[in-house]
């Protein structure tokens, strides 16, 4: 990108990088970017074309251009994605909440709303984007969130702190329920959330590399048929549910079947409920524990 100090020229060739480098949707981007590192809004950048641009402006705005021209998540550059009406900070080593996630929210707010204090666990809350949206929406809930990387609870418990929430949620460090096994919490847990690593290794090599390359595999590869961390999680869940309690988990494309057949020759766990996103992919699967009182 040349050197000029106007911020409609500043546009344009933030615009001509993006576009060179493949990025599709690269005039709205530019946009995005100039306003976040700028605070330059796109009605100045149309009528005020000759508003000068200081060096330091102009250079972070540059950083940020080249980061996205190297196919760096538009998130990631920004510093955030917004989820169920919130901010939420994300970074590189966090995975990026995506919408379809939303539907965790939505059926476990309208299964528990009537519950006087449900205990819910995020199981991998990652950006702690589940957690939190789940905490404003059931003001009485205990929240606990884990995750296996310490960094990721980090930015989690940035996040919280933004909606004063960190009262209400509970983070702890571990491996899926591991953190729980020395708890109080046997047969107490009302709801399990999860979005856990479901991209099988067939689907991996066929990733964009905007995901492939920035977004942490911990939170995406979930072993041959993408099914892996969630059995390990079927098999512990039974041990801290309540005997009415649900596990409301996300599944990627063609899962829900093969989840399905294993779900139905359990011992502990029926079908309740399988939801699709905007796209028609079956995407939520809400389990509910057999009682065998």
């Amino acid at each position: 990108m040349s050197l000029s100090l106007f911020s409609s020229q500043l546009y344009r060739d933030a615009v001509d990088r993006l576009t060179e480098a493949g990025i599709g949707n690269a005039q709205q981007e530019a946009l995005w970017i100039i306003e976040e590192a700028s605070g330059i809004t796109r009605l100045q950048i149309y009528a005020e074309a000759r508003d000068v641009v200081d060096l330091e402006t102009y250079q972070r705005v540059v950083s940020l251009i080249e980061r996205r021209a190297l196919h760096e998540p538009l998130q990631y550059v920004l510093g955030s994605q917004e989820f169920c009406g919130v901010d939420i900070a994300v970074k590189p080593g966090v995975l990026i909440p995506r919408p379809e996630s939303e539907l965790l929210v939505e059926e476990a707010t309208l299964l528990l709303q009537s519950y006087t204090q449900p205990v819910i666990i995020d199981v991998g809350t990652g950006s702690g984007c589940l957690a939190i949206s789940l905490a404003r929406a059931l003001k009485h809930a205990v929240v606990i969130a884990s995750d296996l990387s310490f960094s990721a609870l980090q930015v989690a418990k940035f996040n919280a702190g933004k909606y004063d929430k960190n009262t209400q949620i509970l983070w702890l460090t571990g491996d899926l329920l591991a953190p729980l096994s020395s708890s109080s919490l046997a047969g107490k847990v009302t709801a399990i959330i999860a979005n856990l690593p479901y991209i099988s290794h067939e689907e991996w090599d066929r990733l964009s590399p905007d995901v492939k390359d920035f977004e942490p595999r911990l939170a995406l590869d979930g072993g041959p048929d993408g099914l892996d961390v969630y059995r390990r999680l079927l098999h512990e869940a039974p041990s801290v549910l309540a005997p009415d309690g649900v596990v409301l988990m996300e599944v990627g494309v063609g899962q829900v079947d093969r989840l399905r057949e294993e779900v139905e020759a359990s011992q502990f766990f029926h079908v309740r409920k399988i939801q699709s996103d905007l796209q028609g992919i079956p995407r939520m699967v809400c389990l509910q524990r057999i009682s065998h009182s």
